[in-house]
């Protein structure tokens, strides 16, 4: 079992904690009975079917959010990364099963919340649930803006459309034309739903044409 006060500082920069002071931040996790747990690379943190009770914290590590279709086609919907949250939208809804699997990329320490205590006021109404409160809302807001980026990557028609609006997408998080992607070569292919050989391909085409340049996960987006 890890400590939890061994992560204290790494807990307080995340987003759902911000605006709270170190008293603050340590009452709430002691009021939540916040735990850590440990997963290794390709470890299952949620399946498909489960019951979502809890709020997970990304301390370290990466997840992949998947699902599998019926002919057991795997899509990722998402990588995420370090001071990310699991399964927020799902929590929030009662009696909704999760539909997705949550997968460990890599070895993985992740911070448990019992979500009900998160957004169950106390009696006094306290100055940390309101914080709380209103940076989940933030973080849901923030993952809504993203599915419909990833809703505008994965629509367009072809795997060239879909690579460049995806790379244009990430040019613009990045506030930068040169950047890398946190995908391989196979979950890319699985993110954007296309065949990995054929996205390859069109790859080395963009980057003939002059239009892209890169090397493994690094890109650089180049003017016509």
């Amino acid at each position: 079992m890890e400590k939890l006060e061994n992560f204290y500082n790494q807990i307080k920069t995340s987003p759902v904690f911000y605006g709270m002071n170190d008293e603050e931040l340590k009452g709430l996790l002691e009021c939540f009975h916040a735990r850590i747990r440990r997963y290794e690379k390709g470890d299952m943190i949620i399946r498909q079917g489960d019951m979502i009770s809890n709020i997970y914290l990304i301390l370290s590590g990466g997840v992949n959010i998947e699902k599998d279709s019926y002919w057991g086609r795997r899509i990722i919907i998402s990588r995420l990364g370090k001071n990310e949250n699991l399964a927020l939208s799902f929590v929030g809804s009662k009696d909704v099963e999760a539909n997705i699997d949550a997968i460990s990329v890599e070895d993985t320490l992740v911070l448990v919340l019992s979500y009900e205590k998160c957004t169950s006021m106390c009696r006094n109404a306290c100055t940390r649930h309101k914080i709380l409160i209103n940076n989940l809302f933030q973080i849901l807001s923030k993952e809504n803006i993203e599915l419909i980026q990833k809703i505008e990557n994965v629509s367009q028609k072809s795997i060239r459309d879909k690579l460049l609006t995806y790379l244009s997408n990430e040019a613009q998080k990045k506030h930068s034309n040169s950047f890398d992607i946190q995908f391989n070569r196979q979950d890319l292919a699985d993110y954007l739903n296309v065949d990995r050989s054929a996205m390859s391909f069109e790859l080395s085409k963009l980057q003939k044409e002059g239009l892209i340049s890169y090397n493994k996960n690094h890109f650089e987006l180049l003017s016509y």
